[in-house]
């Protein structure tokens, strides 16, 4: 189900340090309208607001446009607003970002648009990538062990017109005025904190009916999640999360955006249960690639050493351009072993020598995904 949410101008600036957490949104949040407190603004729900279609032609995941290796213990892969920008196209006349798999995110690449309500300035305004990493940055749990993909929308999406996110997937969604520093590191606190729930507490586990208790949100008519945003369990976790261990920036004071919830920080036992989740997240295995020559001309060897956990998987190798299209197919199959050895040639699917400009070798492995920079040079 589309989730129809559209933007809202709070009170001034001024105010966000002044009245604490009901009045503590800059002008520019998105906010739900159908909101009972101001924090209802975080988003719709979780999930990446993506389509599929067999139609969209196939198409590489975008190249993240930087790693960050975080002292905190994360790991994000950054998708850029540039990057995103640059993959713009339209379907059946709807702008979209093609992401990979078939999916897409339908935006809205114009501020008049109907479904935004108040038009702000007059333009979208992405997060910047600073601030996004000092976010990230400031998350202090111990055990936070995860590798993230963080997307930064330059427009927003379609289905979804909020900051969400899907597994370990964050989709921050932009503004329209300047997003202020507080709204940026409580937004990508709360956003982290699902992606914290989404990796040690999946779906079913026994550990949220511990978490209810003691929450104190064992009521199941009334915190559930169909439930209005603010009463869903996921959400109060969140919250939760991005007041314990977000940060200052990010806590607000320690509110949270149920009004009628105490201060996570005053709940016995709570901060204790976020802490019992120890240990590593299973990592996806990593497949180890090099070129040479490279840069090249006219042809380059590339060597793949396939992780033990993807051996027998099935295997990728494409050649795919700045913008994720497509150029070559280097290999689609399974391994017969646990390395590969390719050559490209420097040539197009149709055997056109291509440019000089950046490449990028796209391997897959089962779970496992590396992408290798190939300079091509006349």
């Amino acid at each position: 189900m589309r989730c129809r949410m559209k933007y809202e101008i709070s009170n001034t600036r001024n105010r966000l340090a002044a009245r604490g957490a009901a009045l503590a949104i800059q002008v520019g949040l998105l906010l739900a309208t159908a909101s009972p407190t101001a924090f209802a603004a975080a988003r719709c729900h979780t999930g990446d607001g993506a389509e599929f279609s067999a139609t969209v032609p196939a198409i590489a995941a975008p190249m993240p446009s930087a790693v960050w290796h975080l002292s905190n213990g994360l790991v994000v892969d950054v998708v850029g607003e540039e990057s995103l920008r640059a993959r713009l196209t339209t379907r059946d006349g709807v702008p979209i970002i093609p992401l990979d798999g078939g999916r897409y995110l339908p935006v809205i690449t114009d501020v008049a648009d109907p479904d935004i309500y108040n038009k702000g300035d007059g333009a979208f305004h992405a997060f910047p990538e600073h601030m996004v990493a000092s976010a990230l940055q400031a998350v202090t749990h111990p055990y936070m062990h995860v590798r993230l993909t963080v997307y930064i929308l330059p427009y927003p999406r379609r289905n979804i017109l909020v900051s969400s996110t899907s597994g370990t997937e964050i989709f921050l969604s932009p503004h329209v005025l300047d997003i202020h520093p507080a709204v940026g590191a409580y937004i990508v606190a709360h956003e982290v904190g699902h992606a914290f729930h989404n990796s040690y507490l999946p779906g079913a586990s026994p550990r949220w009916d511990a978490y209810r208790r003691v929450r104190g949100i064992t009521d199941p008519y009334r915190f559930s999640e169909t439930a209005s945003h603010a009463y869903r369990p996921r959400e109060i976790f969140a919250e939760d999360f991005r007041v314990l261990f977000g940060g200052e920036l990010a806590a607000f004071g320690g509110r949270v955006e149920n009004p009628e919830l105490a201060e996570p920080r005053t709940v016995q036992g709570l901060e204790a249960f976020f802490l019992s989740f120890g240990g590593t997240v299973a990592r996806a295995p990593e497949v180890v690639a090099t070129s040479y020559p490279n840069p090249f001309n006219p042809e380059t060897e590339i060597r793949v050493e396939l992780p033990y956990e993807a051996r027998g998987a099935g295997v990728s190798v494409r050649i795919v351009d700045v913008r994720g299209a497509l150029v070559a197919s280097l290999f689609e199959g399974r391994a017969a072993s646990d390395r590969l050895v390719l050559r490209w040639d420097g040539t197009d699917r149709r055997g056109t020598k291509v440019a000089s400009a950046n490449y990028f070798a796209v391997i897959r492995a089962g779970n496992a995904r590396k992408t290798l920079k190939l300079v091509m040079l006349k």
